[in-house]
């Protein structure tokens, strides 16, 4: 694909230490406070080997995403690599269901941060405070990569700083009993399920591949912050999931929304909750911004192939960023938040998730056998652990995502034949 002056226009300013921490930042977000509820109401007592399961597929999809970052550093991801390869259709499939999957998260985040807030200002109208969260985030990724990077590892930090404060202090609340049988009641299909609904709370580790054309030496940096930021996510994960089963056992977090709120009031007493609430809050802001910051970058390329309208491509002359893209994600995630309820849209957002991660292992398994830094069996991982999850997925959200996927595929189709000067855009 042509590149044109607006992405070469955006600023290198990620070098590997701050891109590792960024990597992080943008996965240790409000999903652990969110999702590990439902999570674990499928998993039960087996929900961290869900969540590492989770995490070996989203390591395979970054090793995969890595390979190809590196050979065309630049702005899109799975949109740019499958045009790469010569699949269009495919990258149109692959952006949209990004798209898709980051619209609904800041959505998702925003409902959680106002849910938790709630915790403490009862009565506050929880979706009008959501919308407000997003319009907020919007503003301040107005401003540029530089500015966003350093508030979001300023979040990161205090995150990692709750999880610990939570974890050494809930560790004498602990019961062994809880974390059996392993692999929970339900067996591994329990499991299968159970990763498949924490998965979406993986994204954010391929966004330093999505954002190449700001990351100083891509072929260096990339694969570092990749692997560097799924390791600390893991760490996190693992460990506050394994912290909260073992304080109200599998049963009792399943059944609720907030569970690490309700195991820190058990182990910890009054000033625990107010640890976890704050927590939840910096995390969720953490995550809107990064998903508001990477959805933005995949944007600008397909503006410029004229898969979505060209306006929206346009650098800012003094911020370098693409404000236009901002702002109009920023008002769709905003009415979504307005509209929509909290748990139903999880499923819908992984699997619009797990669109992107497959079409990312194709564009892998079809560079040349030269520019591979890593075996094919990483991509071929990925794939079956992608169709593995989708299969344990709800169904109903599988067809939300694939039918959504279908209908402007169809419309793209039926512009193209009407415009056929798009094709070889």
């Amino acid at each position: 694909m042509a590149k044109n002056g607006q992405q070469q226009s955006l600023r290198r300013e990620l070098g590997p230490i701050t891109a590792t921490l960024f990597t992080a930042g943008m996965m240790v977000g409000i999903g652990i406070f969110a999702t590990i509820g439902a999570a674990t109401a499928a998993a039960g007592s087996g929900i961290p080997i869900a969540i590492l399961l989770g995490g070996s597929v989203a390591l395979a999809t970054g090793i995969s995403a890595t390979q190809l970052g590196v050979n065309n550093p630049t702005e899109g991801g799975a949109f740019t690599w499958a045009r790469d390869v010569h699949q269009p259709t495919l990258g149109f499939i692959a952006g949209c269901g990004y798209l898709g999957k980051n619209l609904i998260s800041m959505s998702v985040i925003a409902l959680a941060f106002a849910t938790y807030l709630g915790q403490v200002i009862p009565g506050i109208p929880v979706h009008f405070v959501a919308a407000a969260g997003v319009v907020a985030i919007t503003i301040l990724n107005l401003f540029g990569i530089q500015l966003t990077s350093r508030v979001l590892i300023s979040l990161l930090l205090l995150v990692i700083a709750v999880l610990s404060i939570y974890g050494a202090f809930s560790l004498h609340a602990i019961e062994q009993g809880h974390f059996v049988p392993v692999l929970g009641a339900n067996g591994l299909m329990g499991i299968a399920s159970g990763a498949a609904i924490f998965f979406w709370t993986w994204d954010g580790f391929m966004r330093m591949a999505i954002m190449a054309g700001e990351v100083k030496e891509p072929r260096r940096t990339i694969p570092v912050a990749i692997i560097g930021g799924v390791t600390i996510a893991a760490v996190m994960f693992v460990g506050a999931a394994a912290v909260t089963l073992g304080v109200l056992g599998a049963d009792e977090v399943g059944a609720q929304d907030t569970p690490l709120l309700g195991a820190a009031l058990k182990a910890i007493g009054p000033w625990g909750k107010w640890v976890i609430l704050a927590g939840a809050i910096v995390a969720a802001l953490a995550e809107i911004l990064g998903d508001m910051l990477s959805a933005s970058r995949v944007v600008l390329p397909m503006a410029e192939a004229h898969e979505l309208p060209s306006w929206l491509g346009k650098i800012h002359q003094r911020s370098r960023t693409p404000r236009r893209a901002v702002i109009g994600l920023g008002l769709l995630s905003a009415s979504a938040a307005l509209i929509f309820d909290l748990r139903p849209l999880i499923e819908v957002g992984g699997s619009f998730m797990l669109v992107w991660y497959f079409i990312t292992h194709y564009a892998a398994l079809n560079l040349p056998v030269r520019k591979r830094h890593y075996p094919a069996i990483f991509s071929w991982y990925g794939i079956v652990g992608c169709i593995g999850l989708t299969i344990a997925m709800p169904h109903a959200a599988v067809l939300a995502a694939v039918g959504t996927l279908t209908i402007l595929t169809l419309a793209r189709l039926a512009l193209h034949r009407l415009h056929p000067q798009w094709r070889s855009a």
